[in-house]
């Protein structure tokens, strides 16, 4: 299970390498785009609507890592003032729901991405791209998110498992302390 759990780790590192690049091919884009508009005052459908499909492929191909890395938007306010083994039960519930809330987007992507891929869609623009791609793009983020939760899941239940622990040892240290008090 180590090995799996390291493997999902891994693919969501290779998909932050990968949205890196993307960042890095979109500023290429972007530039050309403004240097064909300003420059020799020239029309450029294409760097637009690239740039929007690198936007969603920059989004989706960093998600899992950014789950991993802990980067992902929460509210702390409350629980920062809860006790470790509190804000680890609360981390574990919310974490389970957004498996749920993830395995749900996963499930209904890759029904748009087939549908897209069997009906032949394409974007509606010069440049015409098969609308699969980006669903796909979409889909694999979610999917890969989706494996990142399941390790974040075990880590939590793992961490929630030896505060229990640490805890049954403390109570039972302060019953020997009060049994050595004692007359």
């Amino acid at each position: 299970m180590g090995c799996f759990l390291r493997g999902i780790n891994k693919l969501s590192r290779f998909g932050e390498v990968l949205a890196e690049i993307g960042t890095c091919v979109l500023a290429v884009v972007v530039i050309w785009g403004v240097v064909l508009t300003y420059v020799f005052k020239a029309s450029d459908t294409f760097s637009v609507e690239m740039s929007e499909y690198l936007l969603v492929f920059i989004c989706f191909a960093s998600i899992a890592y950014i789950l991993r890395e802990g980067r992902h938007v929460r509210v702390e306010a409350f629980v920062e003032l809860l006790s470790p083994k509190a804000r680890s039960g609360v981390e574990l519930v919310a974490s389970i729901l957004a498996l749920g809330f993830c395995a749900l987007v996963l499930w209904k992507a890759a029904g748009v991405t087939l549908l897209n891929y069997q009906r032949g869609f394409r974007s509606a623009s010069l440049v015409s791209l098969p609308l699969w791609i980006p669903y796909l793009i979409i889909t694999i983020g979610f999917f890969i998110l989706t494996l990142q939760y399941i390790v974040q899941i075990r880590e939590l239940a793992g961490r929630l498992k030896s505060l229990f622990k640490s805890l049954e040892r403390e109570e039972v240290k302060k019953g020997e302390l009060i049994k050595n008090d004692g007359p």
